[in-house]
């Protein structure tokens, strides 16, 4: 995402031509950046199915993951259009305004919509988590700031703020990793001794 994918971005300060020009010239690195970012959310619900046996069973952590399974089809639509629609919608519509219709409903689906679901359903799951008393709390509450940087990008794409959603894609993706990436080490290899019975 970080290294592929900008330049051909709605809100990299280039033309829609230009936009269109740079997909054109890199298609393959295009469509696999896109891919990448497909098994990313893939590899998220994947991580927040793993916290289930960490959390109490209750009507809150099947609504928490059921968002967060929510947010995948929205996520990896608005990706589908990003990575084998819109590289043709040029032959379509030379004018590229069709191209520019489909940049804003992608960005919407992935941005507003999916992201906004990951982060609902994933901040009750990290809330949820400091019911088992068995954790380390403050890794736990570690995570929470993580899911707010996506609610501020989720408003920001939302209101077509660019700029912003730069920012907290950057800082909720550097934050989010880093608190799975502990997780992974501090909480799974320990899962018979931390998961509860309940």
């Amino acid at each position: 995402m970080a290294f592929i994918l900008p330049e051909g971005l709605l809100g990299a300060g280039n033309s829609i031509a230009e936009r269109n020009e740079f997909i054109q010239n890199n298609l393959g690195l295009w469509q696999l950046g896109w891919f990448n970012w497909m098994l990313a959310a893939l590899g998220l619900l994947t991580f927040c199915i793993m916290l289930l046996p960490f959390i109490p069973k209750s009507e809150w952590r099947v609504l928490g993951i059921l968002l967060v399974a929510l947010g995948i089809v929205p996520d990896i639509g608005a990706e589908v259009i990003f990575a084998f629609v819109i590289p043709y919608s040029h032959t379509i519509d030379p004018t590229l305004a069709t191209m520019q219709i489909l940049e804003l409903i992608a960005v919407q689906l992935t941005g507003t919509l999916g992201n906004g679901l990951y982060n609902i359903g994933g901040l009750l799951l990290n809330v949820l988590l400091l019911n088992n008393q068995r954790l380390p709390r403050k890794l736990i509450l570690i995570g929470i700031p993580g899911w707010f940087f996506g609610f501020g990008l989720s408003i920001s794409c939302a209101m077509q703020a660019m700029d912003a959603a730069k920012f907290f894609t950057a800082a909720g993706m550097v934050w989010s990793t880093a608190w799975m990436f502990a997780l992974t080490i501090k909480v799974f290899p320990r899962t018979n001794e931390l998961k509860v019975d309940y």
